[in-house]
């Protein structure tokens, strides 16, 4: 567990600092308001300060702390088929569309994580969904056009 505790530990702050570094490029703040690099510096700080902590309380780990990781099981299961959902699902995001390829990723993993009846995965997510693309869309007016079917 400590191998893969400073592995992790590695890899996130090695991308919260190529984020810290791409972001002090874009413009600064004007007279108050956050430059768009602000909210990037922030979540990478954060992120940074995160696996900091994961390395020094994993070097402070006891020795009967550290057991095996077992890469097979059904709960990691989950969570690969989760990652490779979420990559297809931005692969097809721009070509797709949002309001489709986000319903459909949804119907799925509450179908597969929740075990509900179809009728109420595909009704949770199309609610979900179309409330994401009018509260973006209308009221915080974020430009949400793009793919074939929107």
């Amino acid at each position: 567990m400590k191998k893969a505790n400073f592995i992790v530990s590695g890899a996130f702050a090695a991308f919260a600092i190529v984020i810290i570094a791409i972001s002090m490029g874009y413009p600064p703040s004007n007279h108050g308001v956050p430059g768009p690099g602000m909210f990037p510096i922030l979540i990478a700080s954060l992120i940074l300060v995160s696996s900091l902590t994961l390395a020094l309380l994993t070097l402070r780990m006891p020795k009967e702390k550290d057991t095996e990781i077992d890469l097979k099981s059904k709960n990691v299961l989950n969570v690969y088929i989760t990652m490779a959902g979420l990559i297809v699902y931005i692969v097809l995001l721009p070509m797709i569309g949002f309001i489709v390829t986000t319903s459909i990723m949804l119907v799925l993993y509450l179908k597969w994580f929740g075990k509900r009846p179809w009728w109420k995965c595909i009704l949770i997510s199309l609610i979900f969904t179309i409330a994401i693309f009018l509260l973006f869309g209308s009221v915080l007016n974020v430009p949400m056009r793009f793919g074939l079917l929107i």
